[in-house]
Protein backbone atom coordinates (compact mmCIF):
# COMPACT_ATOMS: atom_id res chain seq x y z
CA UNK A 1 0.00 0.00 0.00
CA UNK A 2 1.16 3.27 -0.93
CA UNK A 3 2.96 5.22 1.76
CA UNK A 4 2.70 2.01 4.37
CA UNK A 5 5.05 2.29 7.25
CA UNK A 6 5.36 -1.64 7.69
CA UNK A 7 6.79 -1.81 3.75
CA UNK A 8 10.75 -2.44 4.04
CA UNK A 9 11.84 -2.81 0.97
CA UNK A 10 13.18 -0.52 -1.68
CA UNK A 11 11.59 0.47 -5.43
CA UNK A 12 12.85 -1.90 -8.10
CA UNK A 13 14.94 1.28 -9.66
CA UNK A 14 16.67 1.86 -6.13
CA UNK A 15 17.13 -2.26 -6.10
CA UNK A 16 18.83 -2.34 -9.23
CA UNK A 17 21.43 0.81 -7.94
CA UNK A 18 22.33 -1.00 -5.52
CA UNK A 19 22.76 -4.15 -7.31
CA UNK A 20 25.29 -2.29 -9.36
CA UNK A 21 27.36 -0.28 -7.10
CA UNK A 22 27.79 -3.82 -5.61
CA UNK A 23 29.19 -5.35 -8.22
CA UNK A 24 31.35 -2.35 -9.05
CA UNK A 25 32.51 -2.11 -5.15
CA UNK A 26 33.48 -6.00 -5.87
CA UNK A 27 35.01 -5.39 -9.42
CA UNK A 28 37.07 -2.88 -7.31
CA UNK A 29 38.05 -4.61 -4.75
CA UNK A 30 39.36 -7.54 -7.09
CA UNK A 31 40.96 -4.71 -9.47
CA UNK A 32 43.20 -3.21 -6.62
CA UNK A 33 44.13 -6.37 -5.31
CA UNK A 34 45.30 -7.84 -8.07
CA UNK A 35 47.14 -4.76 -9.11
CA UNK A 36 50.99 -5.47 -8.59
CA UNK A 37 51.53 -1.99 -6.85
CA UNK A 38 49.23 -1.74 -4.90
CA UNK A 39 50.90 -3.67 -1.74
CA UNK A 40 47.47 -5.05 -0.69
CA UNK A 41 47.63 -8.81 1.04
CA UNK A 42 44.72 -10.85 1.39
CA UNK A 43 44.04 -9.61 5.11
CA UNK A 44 43.48 -6.37 3.60
CA UNK A 45 41.30 -8.21 0.89
CA UNK A 46 39.47 -9.72 2.77
CA UNK A 47 38.30 -6.88 5.10
CA UNK A 48 37.50 -4.94 1.51
CA UNK A 49 35.31 -7.95 0.48
CA UNK A 50 33.43 -7.91 4.22
CA UNK A 51 32.84 -4.30 3.44
CA UNK A 52 31.16 -5.21 0.72
CA UNK A 53 28.64 -8.01 2.61
CA UNK A 54 27.58 -5.68 4.79
CA UNK A 55 26.95 -2.70 2.26
CA UNK A 56 24.39 -5.74 0.61
CA UNK A 57 23.48 -6.51 4.39
CA UNK A 58 22.41 -2.78 5.28
CA UNK A 59 21.07 -1.65 1.81
CA UNK A 60 19.67 -5.07 0.45
CA UNK A 61 18.54 -8.08 2.09
CA UNK A 62 20.24 -11.05 3.94
CA UNK A 63 19.84 -13.52 0.93
CA UNK A 64 21.48 -10.60 -0.82
CA UNK A 65 24.30 -10.40 1.59
CA UNK A 66 24.46 -14.11 1.93
CA UNK A 67 25.17 -14.06 -1.76
CA UNK A 68 27.42 -11.62 -1.63
CA UNK A 69 29.80 -13.73 1.04
CA UNK A 70 29.70 -16.50 -1.31
CA UNK A 71 31.14 -14.99 -4.02
CA UNK A 72 33.82 -13.06 -2.25
CA UNK A 73 34.89 -16.56 -1.35
CA UNK A 74 35.12 -17.64 -4.50
CA UNK A 75 37.05 -14.36 -5.60
CA UNK A 76 39.40 -15.06 -2.75
CA UNK A 77 40.20 -18.18 -3.61
CA UNK A 78 40.42 -18.10 -7.46
CA UNK A 79 42.26 -14.69 -7.55
CA UNK A 80 44.44 -14.60 -4.38
CA UNK A 81 44.64 -17.89 -2.76
CA UNK A 82 47.69 -19.71 -3.88
CA UNK A 83 47.50 -21.72 -6.64
CA UNK A 84 45.97 -18.28 -8.41
CA UNK A 85 43.10 -19.00 -11.28
CA UNK A 86 42.13 -22.02 -9.77
CA UNK A 87 39.37 -23.09 -7.14
CA UNK A 88 42.06 -24.99 -5.68
CA UNK A 89 43.09 -25.17 -2.22
CA UNK A 90 46.75 -25.58 -1.23
CA UNK A 91 46.82 -25.09 2.60
CA UNK A 92 45.20 -25.42 5.49
CA UNK A 93 45.74 -22.50 6.22
CA UNK A 94 43.87 -21.48 3.48
CA UNK A 95 41.01 -23.26 4.20
CA UNK A 96 40.83 -21.64 7.87
CA UNK A 97 40.62 -18.47 6.66
CA UNK A 98 38.28 -18.64 4.07
CA UNK A 99 35.85 -20.72 6.74
CA UNK A 100 36.36 -18.13 9.26
CA UNK A 101 35.32 -14.99 6.51
CA UNK A 102 32.77 -16.79 5.56
CA UNK A 103 31.15 -17.62 9.31
CA UNK A 104 31.95 -14.06 10.18
CA UNK A 105 30.47 -12.98 7.19
CA UNK A 106 27.19 -14.42 7.73
CA UNK A 107 27.24 -13.60 11.31
CA UNK A 108 27.55 -9.82 10.63
CA UNK A 109 25.15 -10.13 7.82
CA UNK A 110 22.50 -11.48 10.39
CA UNK A 111 23.43 -8.73 13.27
CA UNK A 112 22.97 -5.76 10.59
CA UNK A 113 19.89 -7.17 9.55
CA UNK A 114 18.46 -7.57 12.98
CA UNK A 115 19.77 -3.77 13.59
CA UNK A 116 18.19 -2.46 10.45
CA UNK A 117 14.72 -4.21 11.51
CA UNK A 118 14.59 -2.88 15.03
CA UNK A 119 15.34 0.39 13.55
CA UNK A 120 13.01 0.54 11.20
CA UNK A 121 10.75 -0.56 13.93
CA UNK A 122 11.46 2.22 15.95
CA UNK A 123 10.93 4.71 13.10
CA UNK A 124 7.49 3.11 12.44
CA UNK A 125 6.23 2.84 15.99
CA UNK A 126 7.83 6.93 16.41
CA UNK A 127 5.71 7.62 12.81
CA UNK A 128 2.55 5.81 13.98
CA UNK A 129 2.50 7.88 18.04
CA UNK A 130 3.49 10.75 15.82
CA UNK A 131 0.62 9.85 13.41
CA UNK A 132 -1.84 9.00 16.04
CA UNK A 133 -0.90 12.18 18.08
CA UNK A 134 -1.56 14.76 15.18
CA UNK A 135 -4.82 12.69 14.49
CA UNK A 136 -6.18 12.85 18.41
CA UNK A 137 -5.45 16.93 18.10
CA UNK A 138 -7.08 17.09 14.72
CA UNK A 139 -10.32 15.05 16.18
CA UNK A 140 -10.42 16.99 19.56
CA UNK A 141 -11.17 20.06 17.39
CA UNK A 142 -14.83 18.41 15.62
CA UNK A 143 -18.04 18.42 17.73
CA UNK A 144 -19.79 16.58 14.86
CA UNK A 145 -19.58 13.01 13.88
CA UNK A 146 -19.63 14.13 9.90
CA UNK A 147 -16.91 16.82 10.23
CA UNK A 148 -14.91 14.64 12.48
CA UNK A 149 -15.02 11.27 10.10
CA UNK A 150 -14.14 14.00 7.22
CA UNK A 151 -11.35 15.07 8.96
CA UNK A 152 -9.99 12.18 9.58
CA UNK A 153 -10.00 10.35 6.14
CA UNK A 154 -8.79 13.66 4.96
CA UNK A 155 -5.60 13.75 7.54
CA UNK A 156 -5.14 9.88 6.38
CA UNK A 157 -5.30 10.76 2.68
CA UNK A 158 -2.93 13.34 3.22
CA UNK A 159 -0.20 11.46 5.23
CA UNK A 160 -0.43 8.38 4.04
CA UNK A 161 -2.19 8.35 0.28
CA UNK A 162 -4.21 5.79 1.32
CA UNK A 163 -8.18 5.96 -0.23
CA UNK A 164 -10.05 5.85 3.08
CA UNK A 165 -13.96 5.95 3.66
CA UNK A 166 -15.91 5.33 6.53
CA UNK A 167 -19.31 3.67 5.65
CA UNK A 168 -22.76 3.02 7.48
CA UNK A 169 -24.70 -0.01 7.21
CA UNK A 170 -28.46 0.66 7.91
CA UNK A 171 -31.01 -1.57 9.40
CA UNK A 172 -32.47 -1.94 6.09
CA UNK A 173 -28.69 -3.28 4.40
CA UNK A 174 -28.48 -0.30 2.76
CA UNK A 175 -24.96 1.19 2.77
CA UNK A 176 -24.26 5.25 3.19
CA UNK A 177 -21.19 6.94 2.88
CA UNK A 178 -20.45 8.88 6.42
CA UNK A 179 -16.91 10.56 5.30
CA UNK A 180 -14.03 10.00 2.40
CA UNK A 181 -14.69 8.60 -1.41
CA UNK A 182 -17.09 6.52 -2.52
CA UNK A 183 -16.37 2.99 -2.80
CA UNK A 184 -18.33 0.83 -5.50
CA UNK A 185 -18.56 -2.96 -5.83
CA UNK A 186 -19.08 -3.67 -1.69
CA UNK A 187 -21.61 -5.95 -1.07
CA UNK A 188 -23.99 -5.29 1.93
CA UNK A 189 -23.80 -9.08 3.04
CA UNK A 190 -19.64 -9.21 3.96
CA UNK A 191 -20.16 -5.43 5.76
CA UNK A 192 -22.93 -7.36 7.61
CA UNK A 193 -20.45 -10.76 8.63
CA UNK A 194 -17.48 -8.26 9.44
CA UNK A 195 -20.17 -6.43 11.62
CA UNK A 196 -21.88 -9.56 13.27
CA UNK A 197 -17.74 -11.25 13.42
CA UNK A 198 -16.57 -7.80 14.28
CA UNK A 199 -13.39 -9.28 12.36
CA UNK A 200 -11.55 -7.06 9.89
CA UNK A 201 -12.34 -9.03 6.21
CA UNK A 202 -10.62 -8.12 2.93
CA UNK A 203 -7.17 -7.84 1.65
CA UNK A 204 -4.39 -8.55 4.40
CA UNK A 205 -7.15 -10.47 6.82
CA UNK A 206 -7.51 -14.49 6.13
CA UNK A 207 -11.25 -13.84 5.38
CA UNK A 208 -11.94 -12.85 1.59
CA UNK A 209 -8.07 -12.30 1.30
CA UNK A 210 -8.78 -11.50 -2.56
CA UNK A 211 -10.87 -8.43 -1.99
CA UNK A 212 -9.55 -5.04 -3.23
CA UNK A 213 -10.44 -3.42 0.04
CA UNK A 214 -9.65 -3.87 3.88
CA UNK A 215 -12.99 -3.56 5.85
CA UNK A 216 -12.36 -2.91 9.74
CA UNK A 217 -15.92 -2.70 11.92
CA UNK A 218 -15.89 0.41 14.47
CA UNK A 219 -17.47 -2.18 17.37
CA UNK A 220 -20.57 -2.98 18.61
CA UNK A 221 -23.11 -1.53 18.94
CA UNK A 222 -21.77 0.99 16.30
CA UNK A 223 -23.10 0.36 12.48
CA UNK A 224 -19.65 1.78 10.81
CA UNK A 225 -17.15 0.69 9.24
CA UNK A 226 -13.71 1.92 7.68
CA UNK A 227 -12.57 0.90 4.28
CA UNK A 228 -9.32 1.09 3.05
CA UNK A 229 -7.98 0.72 -0.33
CA UNK A 230 -5.12 -1.69 -0.55
CA UNK A 231 -3.46 -1.18 -3.77
CA UNK A 232 -0.81 -3.35 -5.07
CA UNK A 233 0.86 -4.11 -1.13
CA UNK A 234 -0.96 -5.23 1.66
CA UNK A 235 -1.83 -3.24 4.38
CA UNK A 236 -0.15 -3.34 8.05
CA UNK A 237 -3.58 -4.34 9.52
CA UNK A 238 -2.50 -3.62 13.81
CA UNK A 239 -2.02 -0.31 12.18
CA UNK A 240 -5.10 -0.21 10.68
CA UNK A 241 -7.00 -1.72 13.90
CA UNK A 242 -6.02 1.25 15.96
CA UNK A 243 -6.56 3.77 13.67
CA UNK A 244 -9.97 2.07 13.65
CA UNK A 245 -10.42 2.06 16.98
CA UNK A 246 -9.03 5.40 17.14
CA UNK A 247 -11.64 6.65 15.30
CA UNK A 248 -14.58 4.27 16.69
CA UNK A 249 -13.59 5.73 20.50
CA UNK A 250 -13.79 9.83 19.06
CA UNK A 251 -17.29 9.09 17.08
CA UNK A 252 -18.74 7.11 20.24
CA UNK A 253 -17.21 10.10 22.82
CA UNK A 254 -18.76 13.09 20.20
CA UNK A 255 -22.46 11.13 20.49
CA UNK A 256 -22.16 11.01 24.07
CA UNK A 257 -21.76 14.44 24.10
CA UNK A 258 -24.44 15.44 21.91
CA UNK A 259 -26.76 13.00 23.82
CA UNK A 260 -25.70 14.94 27.23
CA UNK A 261 -26.07 18.12 25.42
CA UNK A 262 -29.86 17.44 24.42
CA UNK A 263 -30.52 16.04 27.93
CA UNK A 264 -29.46 18.91 29.81
CA UNK A 265 -31.24 20.76 27.01
CA UNK A 266 -34.76 19.20 27.44
CA UNK A 267 -34.11 19.23 31.27
CA UNK A 268 -33.00 23.36 31.30
CA UNK A 269 -36.05 23.85 28.54
CA UNK A 270 -38.51 21.99 31.35
CA UNK A 271 -37.16 24.09 33.99
CA UNK A 272 -37.13 27.21 31.81
CA UNK A 273 -40.95 26.71 31.01
CA UNK A 274 -41.61 25.62 34.64
CA UNK A 275 -40.17 29.53 36.11
CA UNK A 276 -41.80 31.29 33.06
CA UNK A 277 -45.21 29.96 33.79
CA UNK A 278 -44.90 31.05 37.24
CA UNK A 279 -43.64 34.14 36.38
CA UNK A 280 -46.24 34.77 33.77
CA UNK A 281 -49.02 34.12 36.38
CA UNK A 282 -47.65 36.18 38.81
CA UNK A 283 -46.29 39.35 36.81
CA UNK A 284 -50.32 39.06 34.47
CA UNK A 285 -52.13 38.09 37.76
CA UNK A 286 -51.35 41.43 39.82
CA UNK A 287 -52.20 43.84 37.07
CA UNK A 288 -55.11 42.56 36.57
CA UNK A 289 -56.51 42.33 39.90
CA UNK A 290 -55.29 46.36 40.09
CA UNK A 291 -57.44 46.58 36.62
CA UNK A 292 -60.20 44.67 38.24
CA UNK A 293 -60.21 46.54 41.30
CA UNK A 294 -59.99 49.88 40.03
CA UNK A 295 -63.04 49.62 37.34
CA UNK A 296 -65.31 48.13 40.39
CA UNK A 297 -64.46 50.72 42.20
CA UNK A 298 -65.22 53.02 39.09
CA UNK A 299 -68.50 51.35 38.80
CA UNK A 300 -69.93 51.09 41.77
CA UNK A 301 -72.20 54.20 41.93
CA UNK A 302 -72.72 53.63 45.54
CA UNK A 303 -68.96 55.11 46.05
CA UNK A 304 -68.36 58.85 45.84
CA UNK A 305 -65.17 59.52 43.94
CA UNK A 306 -63.38 62.85 44.08
CA UNK A 307 -62.17 63.94 40.11
CA UNK A 308 -58.71 63.60 41.06
CA UNK A 309 -59.82 60.33 42.26
CA UNK A 310 -61.31 59.18 39.38
CA UNK A 311 -58.29 60.11 37.26
CA UNK A 312 -55.85 58.22 39.25
CA UNK A 313 -57.96 55.66 38.95
CA UNK A 314 -57.98 55.67 35.33
CA UNK A 315 -54.16 56.67 35.34
CA UNK A 316 -53.91 53.53 37.21
CA UNK A 317 -55.94 51.50 34.48
CA UNK A 318 -54.05 52.62 31.67
CA UNK A 319 -50.17 52.30 33.32
CA UNK A 320 -51.67 48.24 34.25
CA UNK A 321 -52.81 47.95 30.74
CA UNK A 322 -49.97 49.19 28.90
CA UNK A 323 -47.61 47.05 31.58
CA UNK A 324 -49.88 43.86 30.21
CA UNK A 325 -49.42 45.01 26.51
CA UNK A 326 -45.75 44.83 26.95
CA UNK A 327 -45.15 42.06 28.92
CA UNK A 328 -47.73 40.08 26.06
CA UNK A 329 -45.54 41.76 23.09
CA UNK A 330 -42.07 40.22 25.18
CA UNK A 331 -43.48 36.84 25.66
CA UNK A 332 -44.59 36.38 21.75
CA UNK A 333 -41.58 38.49 20.76
CA UNK A 334 -39.36 35.67 23.39
CA UNK A 335 -41.25 32.59 21.14
CA UNK A 336 -40.67 34.92 18.00
CA UNK A 337 -36.43 34.76 18.27
CA UNK A 338 -36.42 31.11 19.83
CA UNK A 339 -37.67 29.94 16.62
CA UNK A 340 -34.18 31.78 15.10
CA UNK A 341 -33.32 33.95 11.72
CA UNK A 342 -35.45 31.93 9.66
CA UNK A 343 -38.26 33.90 11.76
CA UNK A 344 -37.36 37.42 10.64
CA UNK A 345 -38.83 39.10 7.92
CA UNK A 346 -35.92 41.16 6.89
CA UNK A 347 -35.74 44.18 4.50
CA UNK A 348 -33.84 47.28 3.67
CA UNK A 349 -35.42 49.96 6.42
CA UNK A 350 -35.03 53.72 7.03
CA UNK A 351 -33.66 53.76 10.34
CA UNK A 352 -35.19 57.70 11.08
CA UNK A 353 -38.80 56.35 10.37
CA UNK A 354 -38.29 53.40 12.86
CA UNK A 355 -37.44 55.83 15.58
CA UNK A 356 -40.17 58.29 14.44
CA UNK A 357 -42.68 55.63 14.84
CA UNK A 358 -42.06 54.31 18.02
CA UNK A 359 -41.45 58.07 19.64
CA UNK A 360 -44.56 59.12 18.31
CA UNK A 361 -46.15 56.36 20.12
CA UNK A 362 -44.82 57.49 23.33
CA UNK A 363 -45.92 61.51 22.66
CA UNK A 364 -49.21 60.48 22.15
CA UNK A 365 -49.83 59.01 25.25
CA UNK A 366 -52.00 60.68 28.11
CA UNK A 367 -50.02 62.43 30.80
CA UNK A 368 -46.95 63.45 27.90
CA UNK A 369 -43.63 61.22 27.83
CA UNK A 370 -40.96 63.29 28.41
CA UNK A 371 -38.80 62.37 25.29
CA UNK A 372 -36.00 63.71 23.55
CA UNK A 373 -35.82 63.29 19.39
CA UNK A 374 -32.52 64.15 17.78
CA UNK A 375 -32.07 62.97 14.26
CA UNK A 376 -29.14 63.88 11.84
CA UNK A 377 -30.44 66.53 9.25
CA UNK A 378 -32.11 65.12 6.19
CA UNK A 379 -29.60 64.56 3.11
CA UNK A 380 -31.18 62.17 0.31
CA UNK A 381 -27.59 61.38 -0.93
CA UNK A 382 -26.25 60.54 2.71
CA UNK A 383 -29.25 58.92 3.23
CA UNK A 384 -28.70 55.33 4.76
CA UNK A 385 -30.76 51.99 5.03
CA UNK A 386 -30.82 49.34 7.50
CA UNK A 387 -31.40 45.30 6.59
CA UNK A 388 -34.08 44.48 9.92
CA UNK A 389 -37.39 42.90 10.60
CA UNK A 390 -38.43 46.32 11.20
CA UNK A 391 -41.32 45.74 14.08
CA UNK A 392 -38.76 43.52 15.82
CA UNK A 393 -35.89 46.57 15.87
CA UNK A 394 -39.32 48.68 17.09
CA UNK A 395 -39.95 46.36 19.60
CA UNK A 396 -36.56 46.55 20.75
CA UNK A 397 -36.30 50.39 20.97
CA UNK A 398 -39.46 50.05 22.37
CA UNK A 399 -37.95 48.14 25.16
CA UNK A 400 -35.27 50.35 26.10
CA UNK A 401 -37.94 53.54 25.87
CA UNK A 402 -39.83 51.84 28.68
CA UNK A 403 -36.62 50.53 30.93
CA UNK A 404 -35.31 54.23 30.78
CA UNK A 405 -38.48 56.14 31.58
CA UNK A 406 -38.89 53.66 34.58
CA UNK A 407 -35.14 54.17 36.04
CA UNK A 408 -34.89 57.69 34.66
CA UNK A 409 -34.48 60.15 37.56
CA UNK A 410 -37.76 62.70 38.11
CA UNK A 411 -38.22 65.45 36.33
CA UNK A 412 -35.19 64.28 33.62
CA UNK A 413 -36.07 63.63 30.19
CA UNK A 414 -35.09 60.25 28.40
CA UNK A 415 -33.26 61.18 24.93
CA UNK A 416 -33.59 58.80 21.61
CA UNK A 417 -31.17 59.61 18.93
CA UNK A 418 -29.41 58.46 15.63
CA UNK A 419 -26.11 58.77 14.15
CA UNK A 420 -23.41 57.37 11.95
CA UNK A 421 -20.35 56.01 12.85
CA UNK A 422 -18.96 53.72 9.93
CA UNK A 423 -19.01 50.64 9.85
CA UNK A 424 -21.97 51.21 12.01
CA UNK A 425 -25.48 52.98 12.40
CA UNK A 426 -26.08 53.81 15.97
CA UNK A 427 -29.50 53.84 17.75
CA UNK A 428 -29.27 55.13 21.02
CA UNK A 429 -31.43 55.71 24.48
CA UNK A 430 -29.98 57.80 27.49
CA UNK A 431 -31.40 58.51 30.57
CA UNK A 432 -30.10 60.13 34.00
CA UNK A 433 -30.80 57.59 36.50
CA UNK A 434 -28.95 55.12 39.09
CA UNK A 435 -27.58 53.20 35.78
CA UNK A 436 -26.34 49.42 35.33
CA UNK A 437 -24.25 48.24 38.39
CA UNK A 438 -21.16 47.62 37.83
CA UNK A 439 -19.55 44.40 35.84
CA UNK A 440 -23.08 44.30 34.43
CA UNK A 441 -23.65 41.88 31.44
CA UNK A 442 -26.43 40.50 29.67
CA UNK A 443 -26.48 37.08 28.31
CA UNK A 444 -27.70 36.33 25.47
CA UNK A 445 -31.18 34.89 25.26
CA UNK A 446 -31.34 31.33 26.14
CA UNK A 447 -34.57 29.10 25.88
CA UNK A 448 -32.50 27.00 28.30
CA UNK A 449 -31.74 29.39 30.76
CA UNK A 450 -34.27 30.39 33.57
CA UNK A 451 -36.66 33.27 33.67
CA UNK A 452 -35.57 35.43 36.43
CA UNK A 453 -39.09 35.31 38.56
CA UNK A 454 -40.07 37.61 41.62
CA UNK A 455 -39.98 40.97 39.13
CA UNK A 456 -42.03 42.60 37.29
CA UNK A 457 -41.17 41.91 33.16
CA UNK A 458 -39.37 38.69 34.58
CA UNK A 459 -35.91 40.02 32.66
CA UNK A 460 -36.48 39.74 29.35
CA UNK A 461 -36.06 42.87 27.78
CA UNK A 462 -32.60 43.41 27.65
CA UNK A 463 -32.22 39.99 26.56
CA UNK A 464 -34.94 39.99 24.33
CA UNK A 465 -32.48 43.14 22.59
CA UNK A 466 -29.61 41.38 22.96
CA UNK A 467 -30.81 38.02 21.03
CA UNK A 468 -32.47 40.54 18.56
CA UNK A 469 -29.15 42.50 17.60
CA UNK A 470 -27.15 39.04 17.17
CA UNK A 471 -29.66 37.91 14.57
CA UNK A 472 -29.07 41.15 12.71
CA UNK A 473 -25.33 40.84 12.96
CA UNK A 474 -25.22 43.90 15.16
CA UNK A 475 -24.08 44.50 18.76
CA UNK A 476 -25.76 45.86 22.05
CA UNK A 477 -23.43 48.64 24.47
CA UNK A 478 -24.21 49.92 27.67
CA UNK A 479 -22.63 52.90 29.45
CA UNK A 480 -22.70 54.58 32.36
CA UNK A 481 -20.68 57.66 32.52
CA UNK A 482 -19.93 59.46 36.30
CA UNK A 483 -22.74 61.85 36.35
CA UNK A 484 -25.30 58.80 36.40
CA UNK A 485 -25.96 59.58 32.59
CA UNK A 486 -26.81 55.52 30.69
CA UNK A 487 -26.61 55.08 27.43
CA UNK A 488 -27.83 52.36 25.51
CA UNK A 489 -26.72 51.47 22.03
CA UNK A 490 -28.05 49.68 19.17
CA UNK A 491 -25.36 49.24 16.49
CA UNK A 492 -26.32 47.72 13.03
CA UNK A 493 -24.87 47.58 9.81
CA UNK A 494 -25.82 49.93 7.45
CA UNK A 495 -25.37 50.89 3.94
CA UNK A 496 -25.97 53.86 1.76
CA UNK A 497 -29.46 54.28 -0.54
CA UNK A 498 -27.13 55.23 -3.17
CA UNK A 499 -24.86 52.18 -2.99
CA UNK A 500 -27.71 49.94 -2.56
CA UNK A 501 -29.88 51.40 -5.76
CA UNK A 502 -26.47 51.04 -7.95
CA UNK A 503 -26.74 47.14 -6.98
CA UNK A 504 -23.54 47.37 -5.16
CA UNK A 505 -25.06 45.37 -1.90
CA UNK A 506 -27.32 42.96 -3.18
Amino acid sequence: MPGDLDTFSLSKQSSWRMYLALVIAMALVTAFGLYPFSGLNLSVVSLLYMLCVLGAAFFLRFYHALLTAVVAVLLMNYCFIEPRYTLRIASLQSWVMLIVFTILALTVSRLMQRLKMQTLEAQRAAQQSAFFQSLAELLAKHSSVDSLLTAACEHVRRVFGWRVSVLQLSESQALKTLAGAAVNGLEASSVQWALDYQRAIGAGTPDWPTMDVCILPFGFPQREILVVATGTDGPDLHFLQLLTDQLAQATTNVRQQLALALAARDASEAQFKKTLLTALSHDMRTPLTAILGAVNVLADRQIELASSQSTQLLHSIQAEATYLTQATENILTLVKLDAGGSSLHLDWQSPQEVIQHVVQRYLQRTPAVPLQLSLPAHDSSQEVLIHVDAVLVAHALANLIDNALHWRSPETPVEVAMEVAPPWLVLSVRNQGPGFPPCFVISAFDSHKQARAGGRGFGLGLTIVQTLMQLHQGQLQLTTSDDHRTCVRLLFPFVRATDLMQGQHL
